[in-house]
Formats: structure tokens, C-alpha cells, sequence
């Protein structure tokens, strides 16, 4: 394991690099059109096989800190189910992922706006 210390914070340095564009979150984009598509750094495919939240514990440290505190977090959610996997990864869940789970809730919700603009995303709780 301690070999693979190295290996694991030259990953982590790597990402906090590339993702640190991706880290500031201006709120939800005006269109899908203009929105840029968000890519993950590469990664070897055994590294795809690592939980999200591993890396992001050290790389974004108080994002994962907001999940974790969360009801999602609590419930153990894991990234994957919500932002796909890295296959598949999207930044920002649509409305027929939150209503996999929260069908009810979205049927409540008003249907031209996405969740995050009343629930403040990882915390989802609902902003004043």
C-alpha cells in the first residue's frame, strides 16, 4: 500500500489541477446549448474502479464534506447514482435522475427549473 502512496497523491495532484476550472460552480447554465461539456481527467481503467468519493475526500475536500454531512450522504448515495459513472459522467444531474428516486417530490416542483435552483446542491437543503 505504501507503493502506491506516491502513485495516489501524483493522481490527486493531477486532478486538483484539472479540475480546479470545474470547481467553481456559477449556478446552472443558461442552455444545454451553450453549456461546455465537463470532462473528468483521465484516468487508468483500474482507477475508474476507485469510489469517487475517495479521491474527492482530498481533492474537494468540503464538497465531499457537503455530501457526506447531507441526507444523501447519510443514506450512503454514492456520486455514480446521480452523476453517472465515468463512462457516463455528467456534471449536472437532470430532473429524470433526481426523479428516480424523488418522483413524487418532482411532480410538486415547478417543472421549468431544475432541482439546484431550489435546493442547494450536495446539502439539498432548500435555499431561503
Amino acid at each position: 500500500m505504501k507503493k502506491n502512496r506516491g502513485l495516489y497523491r501524483g493522481l490527486l495532484a493531477v486532478l486538483l489541477i484539472a479540475l480546479c476550472p470545474c470547481l467553481v460552480w456559477s449556478g446552472p447554465a443558461k442552455s444545454a446549448k451553450s453549456a461546455p461539456k465537463q470532462v473528468h481527467p483521465e484516468l487508468s481503467q483500474q482507477e475508474q474502479y476507485i469510489d469517487c468519493a475517495q479521491c474527492h475526500a482530498e481533492v474537494t475536500p468540503a464538497l465531499h464534506q457537503e455530501w457526506y454531512d447531507s441526507r444523501h450522504g447519510m443514506a450512503t448515495v454514492k456520486c455514480y447514482q446521480c452523476h453517472g459513472t465515468f463512462e457516463t459522467f455528467r456534471l449536472t444531474p437532470s430532473r429524470q435522475v433526481c426523479g428516480s428516486c424523488h418522483a413524487k417530490m418532482l411532480q410538486k416542483c415547478p417543472q421549468d427549473k431544475p432541482c439546484w435552483q431550489c435546493h442547494i446542491p450536495h446539502s439539498f437543503k432548500a435555499k431561503k
